[in-house]
């Protein structure tokens, strides 16, 4: 057999730069596994320097990076490097001193290896080093096959960049499809000298190809101390959608008591998943949740979610449920399909059992189902509408009709020289049964039809637009509140517009100012429609945006009459560079020159102030991530505001932290149904140094002198775990809860997440979603949530 003293067959690949030796020149267990800590990663370049994640001493760095590029195992090469070679024509060959070979994406080093006579299969011994793009492994000993990349190490350690985990085992499997076994191991994330958590196990499966991890017989340490023994257990190895156990959930509050639930996630198809979420809740028994998500080529997407509670222990043994289909999606270019249906089986339901920790409720369940249809120049919707009661206190007489079908169409374009017709048109249903004899049962049919016409000119320097319009209504009724001769009804009537304005401005230092005057008068003459019902409309909230409407009513049910002047001024201060705006202040007022007689209830007097309120808007980016926002109503004639709404937000650049100071106030005013409100909130999340991070919510009205709404938490995260605080009070509708509930609620509930496995969960991040604004363009936190790709 030839010996070839220090034969070179191929270059050895450079070692990665964070390797380094101590200073006896022995290695330690962190450059062997490719350890970097924070210090040597800010040392490299700017444009090499890996993402880490900011509550990790350092991070993996493997010899091939997780990008890398794997040939394929049949036509690639294999390249060979050592101190000595022994080579046999017809035997194995024999590798000694400083062992590497290679393919590309593939390295194995070793003190002595054997190669059988085709180069497939080899043999290692010796500081064996075994390493794949994001992976790493080393061993006493181990055998290899080239071509189906199967191997076996034993007494071995590992390293997984691209999952953030690292281990040792007896012994080492790998199959050819990338499934690796290891035997009696241990499995971490933990930084290599941070034994927060592990797996010991006897038998731990990891596979790349599926991305779920596997582990049997198993035992969880916490800091060396065996808190938990886990005959199975699945878990994802990375982001893709895969069947298994979610994150746990849960709390306990005043009523409920102690609350856990346990999600299934279930992988049906690339386009189909479902959740099915048992839950117990120690004081009302065992309950049910599901969520059914679907993605259809035409039909778009959509989700079907119930719950089922039955025989309620703290709501006299009846059975609680819900059910709600939503669906949004497009059957060709031009049609699209939504559907939104809702069941809920009583009152109390989102205040007992609501998930997330969020209150949800609403007085109607909507159900609603429309096609909407576009054109190039207009638009067609049929829709079909109703809502379930479910607070048994409203009479018949007060719940909302139902559209049944309803038929809206709206165009228009601009055609030549700035001519603008357009055309909206509406076919509508109406029903309501009266069975309780609360009031009269009136239903019917409901007509519009309004044309019109305008001139648009706009310019720079401002713009011009007259229009005409002719607006028509028209009825036929039915029921026991219609009089005979007062089944068919119509009126109609015009109305003229001009609405203008004029853009100012001028240069001062690197700021431009704006002045924009903007005037807008409206006529239409008074049309009796006293006998008219009200099917769907109201009086529309007063503001600045209110100033250039053609009608003060939502709803088709009543015509203007007007015959007003609005007159706005607003003023802008923009960068003259950059053209970001620092500052905008709006304030307008309508100039009355007649009664208003139209109204929706003959009952209540006629409008015959000469002015409408003051409307003001200011709107100031602060700078450094403040900005400021301002609506106020003030009532000329009793010389006091109506409205104001005072809010400071701060969200930097960094979107790390956040802060929200509000103050809002109204007066009451039957007219519009809306009732007095003086009402004081703040929210805050705020990192404190690397780890920890403080949330806040609190909202208090101040007429009742008491907290609303107060959410204080606390969370600490680290490289390889996360826990969280929260301690959250709120009130209840008195006429939303179960009977003989508080209206007092409290709840304590703890989220902890040992990342690369699982955690225990509160679902609290609806309901920081939903109370703090700007919550939603924070950096993304780490979830479960599992989402189609």
């Amino acid at each position: 057999m030839p010996r070839l003293p220090h034969a070179t067959l191929w270059l050895a690949l450079a070692a990665p730069a964070c390797l380094a030796a101590t200073a006896d020149g022995t290695d330690t267990e962190k450059p062997r596994f490719g350890w970097a800590t924070r210090a040597e990663i800010n040392a490299l370049p700017a444009g090499e320097r890996p993402r880490l994640d900011p509550t990790c001493p350092g991070i993996w760095i493997t010899p091939i990076p997780p990008t890398a590029q794997v040939g394929d195992p049949a036509l690639s090469n294999i390249e060979v490097e050592a101190d000595q070679v022994h080579y046999e024509v017809e035997g194995t060959s024999t590798l000694i001193g400083k062992v590497s070979i290679s393919q590309p994406g593939r390295r194995i080093e070793a003190d002595q290896a054997e190669l059988t006579r085709n180069q497939n299969e080899g043999s290692f011994r010796g500081n064996i080093l075994i390493a794949e793009p994001g992976l790493v492994l080393t061993g006493d000993e181990a055998e290899f096959d080239f071509q189906t990349q199967q191997a076996r190490i034993r007494r071995t350690e590992f390293v997984s960049s691209a999952i953030n985990a690292r281990g040792r085992a007896d012994e080492i499997q790998r199959n050819e499809k990338g499934l690796l076994t290891i035997a009696h191991g241990e499995y971490s994330t933990c930084p290599p000298d941070d034994r927060t958590w592990s797996f010991e196990a006897r038998n731990i499966r990891l596979n790349q190809e599926s991305g779920r991890g596997e582990v049997r017989n198993a035992t969880l340490n916490i800091k060396d101390v065996p808190v938990l023994y886990v005959p199975y257990f699945n878990f994802p190895i990375d982001d893709r959608r895969q069947t298994g156990i979610l994150i746990p959930r849960f709390g306990n509050t005043n009523d409920g008591g102690f609350d856990f639930a346990l999600p299934v996630y279930l992988n049906l198809a690339p386009n189909f998943d479902a959740t099915l979420t048992p839950r117990l809740m120690s004081r009302r028994g065992a309950m049910m949740e599901g969520e059914f998500r679907y993605l259809l080529p035409r039909l778009g997407e959509g989700r079907i979610e119930g719950g089922f509670l039955p025989a309620d222990n703290l709501y006299d043994e009846r059975d609680r449920k819900s059910l709600s289909w939503r669906q949004s999606g497009r059957l060709t270019p031009r049609l699209q399909l939504n559907t939104d249906v809702n069941y809920v089986s009583d009152s109390a339901y989102f205040i007992d059992l609501g998930t997330d920790l969020s209150i949800s409720n609403t007085v109607f369940q909507e159900r609603t189902g429309e096609l909407i249809y576009s054109g190039d120049n207009w638009t067609m919707l049929g829709r079909v509408q109703g809502y379930q009661t479910i607070d048994p206190l409203i009479t018949d007489i007060e719940k909302p009709y139902a559209r049944l079908p309803q038929l809206l169409l709206n165009g228009g374009r601009r055609v030549a020289r700035g001519w603008q017709p357009g055309l909206r048109s509406e076919l509508v249903y109406f029903e309501r049964r009266v069975d309780d004899l609360s009031g009269p049962e009136i239903n019917g049919t409901r007509y519009r039809f309004d044309p019109a016409l305008s001139y648009v000119v706009s310019e720079p320097w401002g713009h011009l637009k007259p229009s005409l319009q002719l607006r028509t209504l028209a009825y036929e009724l039915t029921g026991s509140g219609v009089p005979g001769e007062r089944d068919s009804e119509s009126v109609a009537s015009p109305s003229v517009g001009l609405d203008s304005g004029l853009m100012f401005e001028r240069r001062q230092g690197d700021y431009i100012q704006t002045v924009e005057p903007r005037a807008f008068y409206l006529f239409a003459p008074y049309t009796d429609q006293n006998h008219l019902p009200n099917f769907d409309t109201a009086t529309s909230t007063f503001s600045f945006q209110q100033l250039f409407r053609e009608s003060r009513f939502s709803g088709g049910d009543r015509l203007d009459d007007a015959n007003q002047i609005s007159l706005g001024l607003t003023s802008r201060v923009i960068g003259a560079g950059d053209g970001q705006e620092v500052i905008r202040a709006s304030v307008g007022q309508i100039v009355y020159f007649r009664d208003r007689k139209v109204r929706l209830d003959p009952a209540l007097p006629i409008a015959n102030a000469d002015t409408s309120n003051f409307a003001a808007q200011l709107a100031a980016p602060i700078g450094r991530g403040w900005s400021s926002t301002a609506d106020a109503l003030w009532t000329p004639n009793l010389e006091h505001t109506t409205q104001l709404s005072v809010n400071f937000n701060y969200l930097p650049e960094s979107r790390d932290r956040l802060a929200n100071i509000g103050y809002n106030f109204r007066r009451e005013d039957p007219t519009l149904g809306q009732e007095a409100l003086r009402q004081a909130s703040f929210s805050l999340i705020q990192p404190i140094r690397t780890n920890w991070q403080l949330l806040t919510l609190w909202q208090y009205d101040l007429r009742g002198e008491e907290t609303q709404e107060s959410l204080l938490g606390l969370q600490y995260e680290a490289c390889c775990w996360k826990v969280r605080l929260f301690d959250r009070r709120f009130l209840a509708d008195p006429d939303d809860i179960s009977p003989g509930a508080r209206r007092e609620r409290r709840a304590f509930f703890v989220e902890v997440e040992l990342k690369g496995l699982a955690g225990l969960s509160s679902g609290v991040k609806s309901l920081l979603s939903n109370n703090i604004f700007g919550y939603n363009q924070l950096v993304e936190p780490s979830s479960s949530r599992q989402e189609f790709r």
